[in-house]
């Protein structure tokens, strides 16, 4: 009778650690599985990818597809899969990955061979700031795409306004307030 409640705290225990191992076990599967579908990704070309592979839900493998597509020169398949892995998973790893990768894709194609050339496309040049932006709004310690932004606005630099400009008082309304001297308001 005494020895009763000691089995039975070891039994619980017992399938608690099964149960856990079990969890692990089945996570290591989704894991194997979903790098050996980047694997054949990396490998093979858009036809020959698997229809597990096309169909994943898993952000690591739909961002090496992303990838394959960007190597391979389908900037607006790869765009599209970046962009909807981006949106989302934005705080995820894979998203913010997705993010950077989206804008360094369309600073290469707004920017072309030179960097010291003409922009081509500064359309791209400015969603590529929007992304790297958007980007460091996530992650602020992302020191590679605040150099990529900056790169950017080098090519296309911002619009400044005129200290001038921010300075001229366009209207002024005198301002009634109980209570106030108009010295003590802003």
């Amino acid at each position: 009778m005494k020895r009763l409640p000691i089995h039975l705290m070891f039994g619980v225990a017992t399938l608690c650690c099964v149960g856990v191992a079990g969890y692990y076990a089945a996570r290591l599967q989704h894991v194997v599985q979903a790098n050996a579908e980047i694997a054949a990704i990396d490998t093979q070309k858009r036809e020959q990818w698997s229809k597990s592979a096309m169909d994943s839900n898993a952000p690591a493998v739909r961002l090496a597809q992303a990838v394959a597509l960007a190597r391979a020169g389908q900037h607006a398949e790869a765009g599209k899969l970046y962009y909807d892995l981006s949106r989302l998973a934005p705080s995820s790893e894979a998203g913010r990955l997705a993010l950077y990768d989206l804008a360094n894709m369309y600073l290469r194609e707004a920017a072309g061979d030179s960097a010291q050339g003409p922009v081509r496309s500064p359309p791209m040049l400015e969603t590529a700031k929007a992304r790297y932006r958007e980007l460091l709004r996530l992650e602020p310690g992302n020191w590679d795409a605040r150099y990529n932004l900056e790169r950017a606005l080098r090519l296309a630099p911002e619009a400044q306004d005129t200290a001038d400009d921010v300075n001229d008082v366009k209207e002024q309304h005198n301002i009634n307030v109980r209570g106030a001297a108009p010295e003590e308001l802003p």
